[in-house]
């Protein structure tokens, strides 16, 4: 009953003053329309402060941020030019290594060909005083009855040590 009393007061009201009803219902309509604007009075109180000039601190701050983000860009272009430059540089390095292997199996086959023409004696003292490894590349290298030949002139121990090498060597 309330509220009837006051929906008739404000319909008298209008009734005796047009102008005064004029004015209130204009007033609901942009009271509505700030409402849905701003969804609670903090965030109004935000909104003027930055329409009212409250934003020069985010301005400077967004403005470090593009700068940090542009200095990051070029860092990452830096970055980039650093990692192709050395994979540059590993591609070079395993293609030298790779003529260094050659070279290395080239000079150990020819070395494997002068062992052959020597003396089984003469190339089982030789062998018997150079690197293991070494020695074992060039067996590897000669045909098999000239190595056996060599092997036979050696001395027990060093010709055993050589076969147990041979034995487990990694043929490429």
């Amino acid at each position: 009953m309330n509220t009837r009393f006051l929906v008739l007061l404000a319909l008298v009201g209008c009734f005796f003053n047009p102008m005064q009803s004029a004015v209130r219902a204009a007033d609901p309509p942009v009271a509505k329309q700030q409402e849905q604007q701003y969804g609670s009075v903090e965030e109004r109180r935000i909104r003027e402060s930055l329409e009212a000039g409250g934003n020069a601190p985010f301005a400077r701050e967004r403005e470090e941020m593009e700068n940090k983000k542009n200095e990051l860009k070029r860092l990452e272009g830096e970055v980039d030019k650093k990692i192709e430059q050395l994979n540059q540089l590993r591609v070079q390095v395993e293609k030298l290594l790779e003529q260094k292997e050659a070279e290395e199996q080239k000079r150990t086959l020819e070395l494997a060909k002068m062992y052959e023409k020597m003396t089984a004696d003469k190339a089982a003292v030789v062998l018997g005083t150079i690197d293991q490894q070494l020695a074992i590349s060039i067996l590897a290298k000669m045909k098999t009855k000239s190595a056996a030949k060599i092997l036979n002139n050696m001395e027990r121990e060093k010709a055993a040590k050589l076969t147990t090498a041979f034995s487990t060597l990694d043929t490429r």
